[in-house]
């Protein structure tokens, strides 16, 4: 019997045989999210860093369909004034994203910087590792920094 994990993983290589692989970018493109987080607790001794996707729309399909295929978590949320939709967000994050964000990079066109700088936090993800080396702290660092530069609102 596979692991739910395991289970979404062939069916992400499904995807990269069937060509949605385009899709999937399209969606990112245009209502998709890939960014950083950071965060210092209290109690810990460096900011912690954390790579992030998702996909938000004002249809609840595309949001499960994303979880479905990838994992994450998909949740609906009430319309914010009576003039808009309820929105649905489908999102992960870490190697979940860093592997999502992989399968879409060839054909990503406005997001294709936010999606080489996600590969390379991908590449700083240790599993299990406890003490995380400088040198990844300072990479991660970096990519936070210029990935806030690339998802600045307002313009150019």
């Amino acid at each position: 019997m596979q692991e739910p994990d395991e289970k979404r993983s062939d069916q992400g290589s499904k995807l990269l045989e069937s060509g949605l692989r385009g899709y999937v970018a399209g969606v990112l493109d245009c209502d998709g999210s890939i960014w950083i987080s950071s965060d210092l607790k209290l109690a810990r001794k460096h900011i912690q860093y954390r790579l992030h996707v998702s996909v938000t729309n004002t249809r609840s399909d595309l949001p499960k369909w994303f979880a479905a295929q990838f994992g994450g978590a998909s949740k609906s949320y009430p319309a914010r004034s009576e003039k808009w939709r309820p929105e649905h967000r489908w999102a992960c994050s870490g190697l979940r994203a860093a592997s999502v964000v992989s399968l879409a990079l060839p054909y990503l066109i406005i997001k294709h910087q936010q999606g080489l700088y996600a590969l390379e936090f991908g590449s700083t993800i240790t599993p299990g590792c406890k003490q995380l080396p400088d040198s990844f702290r300072e990479i991660r660092a970096r990519l936070y920094s210029e990935m806030l530069v690339l998802n600045k609102r307002g313009p150019a």
